[in-house]
This record gives structure tokens, sequence and C-alpha cells, in this order.
């Protein structure tokens, strides 16, 4: 029997036509709360006591943001203003005084007191969103066909999307540059040592930090995470069993990047001049992580989280759609979908978890889109 109190979504896999896309989720664990350190000039670590069963966090320029699994948002620090009835939010994006919110409808809202009124401004049609991303002063949004809009400030490129820019499954938005993840797991970046991003291959995740790409991270299939511009230069930091990224610094410092293990502990890397670097009281069984500009947030679970397995691979076999899942004894595995945004998920019979990857499979994928999920129960 599926149990509640603990699922994790592995993934969404969400298929567009003939294109695949893979967007990393977390495991969830009802009752988690939200630790917060670092500083706290405006309140932006004094964590609400109404911030429980916490499915997302982000972190701005001296305010917190996380988001509630009923779908609302609450926010602290100095922007705490979210906007009245904002509701069915699947996730949340913050930087440096604007805020957006993705529905699940696949429309975002934006709110705030940005340095320009403007980076709050959604480009007029805007729809089908599937991911969100703040820089210092621009945004991104990920559409289900695999393009990337941007909007914001523009002195430095932020917003210059190529063209022909396609297939991205992933995006990041860092001080002054930005960062795409391909389906096959390549990149694209903008700003500082490109050249150090494009070498890397499998890519399923990454964190930006600052003067557009000087500093930041990418996270590969086999749970290697590269961190560069530490302390200086392009020296290359690698960590192991990594399954998150996250970077973040204010224009022209010297910024951190946590890497959250498997194990649900945390690595901090980059500079330690404020302390970023430093884990908050060996803090463990971390679910997610988000960087402000000077301080940090963390989900932690009520208990010690089992590892989700990551999927292997997930693609077309003989016209049929299939995932490759590493199982677990003990765990049932169901793979969910459904055609648009505003359909509620199906689910496939469960598949009980045996110790070695099994395959689930649709073998009457539509010909237009469907998107998918793997939910894992014990």
């Amino acid at each position: 029997m599926q149990t509640e109190r603990k699922i994790g979504f592995v993934s969404k896999v969400v298929l567009a036509g003939s294109l695949l896309f893979l967007i990393p989720s977390i495991p969830v664990i009802a009752g988690n709360y939200v630790v917060a350190w670092g500083d706290n000039t405006d309140g932006e670590t004094n964590v609400p006591a109404a911030a429980t069963n916490v499915m997302a966090i982000a972190a701005g320029d001296e305010y917190s943001l996380a988001l509630e699994g009923d779908g609302t948002v609450i926010a602290w620090g100095k922007t705490t203003a979210v906007p009245t009835g904002l509701s069915n939010v699947v996730a949340i994006a913050a930087g440096d005084g604007q805020n957006l919110a993705l529905k699940s409808d696949g429309t975002i809202v934006a709110w705030g007191i940005p340095r320009t009124p403007s980076y709050t401004n959604v480009p007029p049609g805007l729809s089908n969103v599937v991911a969100i991303a703040c820089g210092d002063e621009h945004n991104l949004a990920l559409k289900a066909d695999g393009t990337v809009v941007a909007w914001g400030a523009n002195y430095s490129g932020q917003t210059n999307i190529p063209a022909n820019l396609s297939n991205v499954v992933a995006i990041v938005a860092g001080n002054t540059g930005n960062l795409a993840i391909k389906s096959d797991g390549t990149t694209w970046g903008s700003g500082t040592f490109t050249n150090i991003i494009s070498t890397y291959s499998n890519v399923v995740a990454g964190a930006l930090v600052a003067n557009g790409n000087y500093q930041g991270a990418v996270v590969t299939g086999d749970g290697s995470a590269y961190a560069w511009g530490y302390p200086s230069g392009t020296n290359i930091t690698v960590v192991s069993n990594v399954t998150a990224v996250v970077g973040r610094s204010g224009f022209n410092q010297a910024g951190a990047v946590w890497a959250l293990r498997r194990d649900g502990t945390l690595a901090g890397l980059g500079s330690s001049y404020l302390g970023q670097t430093n884990v908050y009281m060996n803090l463990s069984n971390v679910l997610a992580i988000a960087i402000g500009y000077t301080h940090h947030l963390a989900i932690v679970g009520n208990g010690f989280p089992r590892p989700i397995e990551p999927i292997l691979n997930a693609g077309f076999n003989n016209g049929q759609f299939a995932i490759a899942q590493p199982t677990s004894l003990g765990r049932s595995y169901w793979l969910e979908y459904k055609n648009s945004f505003t359909d509620g998920w199906q689910m496939f019979p469960p598949t009980p978890g045996n110790g070695n990857t099994q395959t689930l499979t649709d073998s009457n994928p539509p010909p237009a889109q469907r998107f998918y999920r793997v939910r894992v129960g014990q």
C-alpha cells in the first residue's frame, strides 16, 4: 500500500512531441521544516512558525520564500508581501527584490520591489512554463517545448538567449549569466568561463555564482559535482554523491556553492569570508537548499530520508515510452502521467522494488505531449 507520509518525486519527465525533458525535483517528507542561518539584518533567517510541510525554498537579497504543500507561498525578511490569493504554486524563485511563482497551469506570477519595476513584468502571453529562475536583475522561464524566455536587465547580455537554443530541460540564472542544460546532457552558458562548462557531458544540474559564470558548479549523472573558480581562476573542485548544487553572490563578490549529498549532508565550496561555507550545526537530513546574498536556507526532513534513486534513462523503445528506474527492496514505484498542466495525474500499476533496475513503461504515448513523473512510496 502506498505510504503518503513519505513520497519522493525522483524527477518529472516531460514529453513534447519527440522532445524529452528530465526536470529534477526533491524528495518530500510531510512535516519537514526550514532551517536558516547567516546574516539576519532584515529578519531573513527568522523562519515563521507557519512554515511547515515546506516543498521548496528560495532566498533573495535579505529575504526568504517557502512554498507550502498546499501550493501557497510564505515570505519573511525585507520583502514579505506575497500577492493576495496566490495559490496552486509548484515552484518559486527569488532575485535582488523580484520574485517568481510558477503555477500548476504553466503561468507565472511576479512581485516584489526590484531595482527596476519592469523586472517583475512577465512577458505577455508567456505560458506552458515548466521551470523558473532569477538572477540579480533578470529572470528566466523554461517552456514545455524546450525553449527559454528571458527578461529584465541586459547590461551584461543576461537576456540575450540564442535564437537556436532548444531541447533545454533545466535552467540556472547567476549574478549576470545563465546556464541551460539540454536533453542530451550538454550545456549552453553565457558569461565568463563558458569554456569550462562546455567540457562536461551528462549534466543534470548546475549552479552559477558571481560575474556571469566565473564561479559555478555542475552535477553529472553519476553524482559527481564539479565546481570551478575556487579558490580562484580555473581550479576545479570535485565532490561525489551529490544530488543538487546551488550558488549565489552579490555584485563583484566571491560567493559560495552548496552541494547537497545523497546522504542528506552539505558540502560548502567557495568563499567563506562571511562564513558562507560553514555548515550550520552539522546539519543533516537535508532535502533542499537555497542561498541568498548573505544567508542560507535548508529544508530538513522529520526523519532520516532514504536516498531516492535517480532515473538512469528515459526515452522511446519500439514506440513505447520507458524509464530505466533503479529500485530498492521495500519500495514501490509508480509511473504517472498527464496530458496538460490542468489535468490530474494518472497512475500506472505499481512496480515493487527488487534491488535491481526495472523498466517503467507507457505503451501508448500520445503523438503530441505528455508529462510524466515517478512516484516512490515506502
